[in-house]
C-alpha cells in the first residue's frame, strides 16, 4: 500500500450526494438509513456493515466493492514506478495548518531547468528544498487558485522572479507580478520537456492538469479512490475526469494535490465513482 487515502467514507458519501443535489435527509429517505446514522458516517464516527454500504452504493450510483474497500481501509493504490521520460519529480508533502497538501518540483535532467507545480501555501519549505537540490524554478504552474495550491506566491515571485501560469478562467491569486494565462491543449516548454495543459474544471471554474509524458499532475480533480470537491460544477468535474483523465492509458501516473499518487488503471478498477464504468 502507498499511504493513507485523502478521502474516507464520509467524504465519498457527501460528494456522491452532492452529485445528486441531495441533502442528508434526502439520502436518508432514499436509502432507508436513519438521518442520525448518515450524519455520523459523514462525521467519520461510524462505518456500517457491508449490507448498508451496498445499499448506499446502489442509491448513490457508486461501485459497491470499491466503496466497501475504501470504507474498510483495505485498498490503496500500489506504489508507482518512476516515469521513464528524462525528468525527475520531487514531491513535497507539506501542510497548510494541519491540512496535508502536495506540491511538485519537476526537473528536466538534460538542462536542469525546473518548474514548481502548485505552492502548497508553503513557500519557505519550497525554497529550502530547491536550495538543497541546487535548482532555481523558472516557472510556477498552478492547477487552481485555492490558497493551499497558490498561497505564498509573493515570496516565490520575489525569490525566483519567474512567471506563474494559471487558466484564463480561474480567479487570480495574489502575489505574482507576471501571470501567464493558459488555454486547454497548449504546450509549455521546460528545458527539453513538453508540458501539455489539460482543462479539468469543476473543482474550480478554471482547474487544469499538467501532462508530462506518462505523468499527470491533476491538482484537486481526482484523488486515489475519490474525486475532488465540486465547488464549481459536479457534472463538469465528473466529465473532466472521465473524458480527459481516465481516457489516458492505464499506466498513466496521476499525481494529485492530496493523498497518494495513483494511476489511471487503478482508478478505473478501484475508484467508487468510476470503476466498472
Amino acid at each position: 500500500m502507498s499511504g493513507a487515502l485523502e478521502d474516507e467514507l464520509g467524504d465519498l458519501l457527501e460528494k456522491a450526494r452532492d452529485g445528486k443535489n441531495w441533502t442528508q435527509s434526502d439520502m436518508a429517505r432514499a436509502s432507508g438509513i436513519s438521518l442520525d446514522d448518515i450524519a455520523r458516517m459523514e462525521r467519520y464516527e461510524f462505518v456500517p456493515d457491508e449490507s448498508v454500504l451496498k445499499n448506499l452504493a446502489e442509491v448513490l450510483g457508486l461501485n459497491a466493492p470499491s466503496l466497501i474497500a475504501v470504507a474498510q481501509g483495505t485498498w490503496a493504490p500500489k506504489p508507482i514506478e518512476p516515469d521513464p521520460a528524462p525528468f525527475d519529480t520531487v514531491c513535497l508533502d507539506l501542510f497548510v495548518g494541519t491540512y496535508a497538501v502536495k506540491c511538485y518540483l519537476v526537473i528536466c535532467r538534460a538542462t536542469q531547468t525546473s518548474a514548481l507545480i502548485d505552492t502548497a501555501g508553503n513557500p519557505d519549505a519550497i525554497i529550502k528544498k530547491a536550495n538543497e537540490l541546487n535548482i532555481q524554478p523558472e516557472k510556477i504552474l498552478l492547477t487552481h487558485a485555492h490558497f493551499d495550491h497558490a498561497g505564498g506566491l509573493e515570496l516565490l515571485d520575489k525569490t525566483y522572479n519567474c512567471p506563474a501560469w494559471i487558466d484564463e478562467k480561474e480567479t487570480r491569486p495574489s502575489g505574482s507580478r507576471d501571470f501567464r494565462f493558459l488555454k486547454d491543449g497548449e504546450t509549455i516548454k521546460l528545458g527539453n520537456l513538453n508540458i501539455e495543459v489539460l482543462s479539468t474544471p469543476g473543482h474550480t471554474a478554471g482547474g487544469v492538469s499538467y501532462k508530462i509524458h506518462d505523468s499527470v499532475f491533476s491538482g484537486d480533480a481526482i484523488f486515489a479512490g475519490s474525486m475532488g470537491r465540486a465547488n464549481s460544477s459536479w457534472s463538469g468535474l465528473y466529465s473532466a475526469i472521465t473524458k480527459r483523465l481516465l481516457t489516458l492509458p492505464d499506466h498513466t501516473r496521476l499525481f494529485p494535490g492530496h493523498g497518494p499518487a495513483t494511476t489511471v488503471g487503478e482508478e478505473k478498477r478501484h475508484n467508487p465513482f468510476f470503476s466498472n464504468r
